[in-house]
């Protein structure tokens, strides 16, 4: 019996961990920032189950981002930015040199809200960052 609830215990913890490893963590204070980055937004997507931007990132400073780097933003449901709902992180594998730009998509989606409820939601706080 007792070799049951160590298995059950050990599978729950397992679960719990991927669900954690799959989760953006945004805002965090322990990156990197990238400097001289400029964000442009484009195409937003709401299904019943997801908030999807998409948008380009250009490298304005005169370094090469070299890779592992990251992109993030927190989406709130309107652009009154009162209720954060979350947010994504991208990454990416490749360098981008001075005045190039890169394309990106974030997408946040979450059991806790309907994401259909949120036709006009909005994203800021984007940043580019080492980890």
């Amino acid at each position: 019996m007792k070799k049951h609830a160590f298995y059950f215990v050990l599978a729950g913890l397992f679960i719990w961990t991927a669900g954690c490893l799959n989760s953006p963590v945004t805002g965090s204070d322990d990156v990197q920032e990238i400097s001289n980055v400029e964000f442009a937004t484009g195409e937003k997507t709401v299904t019943a189950t997801s908030l999807t931007i998409k948008g380009t990132v250009k490298n304005t400073g005169s370094s090469k981002i070299s890779p592992v780097w990251y992109i993030e933003g927190d989406f709130y449901a309107d652009g009154n930015f009162d209720l954060k709902l979350g947010g994504d992180n991208q990454q990416f594998t490749f360098s981008l040199e001075s005045d190039e730009s890169a394309a990106w998509t974030l997408t946040f989606s979450s059991t806790q809200f309907s994401e259909a409820d949120y036709p006009d939601f909005a994203v800021k706080n984007f940043r580019a960052y080492y980890k």
